[in-house]
């Protein structure tokens, strides 16, 4: 593909001339993306440009100077761009409902009240990343924690900050979340050497996500809203709505385990329909329709005109409507990427790299970052970079089941660096922290690098340990 599309990019090229620079075709790729994200970056600066149209125009750029026709990136772009709104946006719609409702019956103003003397909010939020960490995806996760994140958070930078990273690091380390649960499979790893090499590396990974948001974002919080809980006597309607938000967004939760569990080639929830109707509970529809039904029947919540466009329902669209297409276009330019194949033959450069000793984890993990540096998704990065790892692992020293654990669980780190434009994670921390995409990309883009590298130097060391 990539072949009969670069004479038509460069028509002036001899045929000579083409088979000379083909070689080089990904890397050129790779430059004209990393272009892409810093003309994103520039323009939006100072709110000077609406994100959505730079991503947009960069895409588009990015999609001619990389090679691709006129209906050939607009096609991908399509496929892309739908598939992210299906897959995220009605759970970012869902989790704008809740907030909406959260929000008119008292249940936020509650909560902010309750969180104004903790000594930190950012450590609770954490926590509850490492455990949602192994949801389908840290997207959906975040997506659905979002309404209890303003609340317990006040709408500072380092909540969702540290959030985000605890998401982000916990999907790549434990089982059964997808991307750790593909890795293993493909390298014959052994589960329980995965899990208890996994979990302390996880907890690791978190800690060092909430020491870096300390450190990069402020901790202040939005001052309360505290309208809705002016009275003693009125108390017991936003104490009902908190319960109400706290118990729906652990069920949301989950239900995203659940559609985890559904991955595992064993079927823990059984075969058949019965698995099939459990996995159907944590897609994006079911989300949206159980989650703000279970919200107005908890808290009950009743207000006129409440299903209108002046009610929580218009509230909630018009909320979460900027941030789906904004999703949706960051899935085209991943999609876009994912079709050059440039992630897949950069990484291929790598094969040819063989470290030794302990050291040999540095070749799973950058395979994997490479992979998902350039085309966005954690998974396809896992099951790319776990194949190619397939026939290595013995010549590299890494065929025992120790090593073969560590190498997945290097895979997972890797899967998860570096989050950025072309990601529907990094714009739900980016908007929930209130930080512009170039202020996003130096704080929770970096941090997830951060994390990357600290892990891999824990597994190392866990290989030189228990070689």
């Amino acid at each position: 593909m990539q072949l009969s599309l670069f004479p038509a990019a460069f028509p002036a090229l001899l045929p000579s001339a083409t088979s000379r620079f083909f070689p080089f075709m990904s890397l050129y790729q790779a430059a004209f993306f990393l272009l892409a994200l810093f003309f994103v970056l520039a323009v939006t600066a100072r709110g000077r440009v609406l994100p959505l149209l730079a991503l947009l125009v960069g895409a588009t750029g990015f999609g001619y100077a990389a090679g691709m026709s006129t209906s050939h990136f607009t096609k991908a772009f399509g496929l892309g761009f739908a598939q992210s709104v299906n897959g995220l946006g009605l759970t970012v719609l869902a989790a704008a409902f809740l907030a909406a409702i959260a929000d008119a019956a008292g249940a936020t103003a509650w909560l902010k009240e309750k969180a104004r003397g903790w000594r930190s909010r950012s450590l609770p939020l954490a926590a509850v990343g490492l455990v949602s960490g192994v949801a389908s995806t840290p997207a959906a996760a975040f997506a659905v924690l979002t309404p209890l994140l303003r609340a317990l958070g006040g709408g500072a930078p380092r909540p969702a900050l540290a959030l985000g990273l605890s998401l982000s690091g916990a999907h790549g380390l434990l089982i059964p979340a997808p991307v750790m649960l593909a890795s293993a499979t493909i390298l014959a790893a052994d589960w329980s050497l995965a899990l208890a090499y996994g979990v302390p590396v996880a907890v690791l990974a978190v800690l060092v996500g909430l020491g870096f948001a300390r450190a990069a974002a402020s901790g202040r919080p939005v001052e309360a809203d505290t309208s809705a809980v002016m009275d003693g006597d009125s108390l017991h309607a936003p104490k009902r709505a908190a319960l109400a938000l706290v118990l729906v967004s652990v069920g949301l939760i989950a239900l995203l385990i659940t559609q985890s569990l559904g991955d595992i080639a064993s079927e823990p929830l059984g075969g058949g329909s019965n698995r099939e109707f459990l996995l159907a509970l944590g897609r994006p529809p079911a989300l949206l329709l159980a989650g703000v039904a279970l919200m107005l029947l908890v808290s009950w919540h009743r207000e006129a005109g409440g299903f209108g466009e002046q009610g929580w329902v218009g509230r909630g669209l018009a909320g979460a409507a900027g941030l789906i297409l904004l999703i949706g276009v960051a899935g085209g330019l991943a999609k876009m990427a994912q079709e050059t194949g440039m992630a897949e033959m950069n990484a291929e450069r790598l094969l040819g790299w063989h470290p030794a000793g302990a050291l040999a984890l540095l070749l799973p993990f950058a395979l994997a970052a490479v992979m998902k540096t350039l085309q966005g998704s954690s998974l396809v990065a896992a099951i790319t970079a776990a194949g190619m790892m397939m026939e290595l692992a013995v010549p590299l020293g890494l065929g025992d089941p120790a090593g073969r654990a560590l190498a997945a669980l290097a895979i997972g780190a890797g899967a998860m660096t570096v989050s950025h434009l072309n990601d529907g994670l990094f714009w739900l921390v980016a908007q929930a922290a209130r930080l512009s995409p170039a202020a996003a990309v130096a704080r929770f883009s970096l941090g997830t690098a951060v994390q990357g590298t600290v892990v891999l130097a824990a597994l190392i060391l866990l290989r030189l340990l228990f070689s």
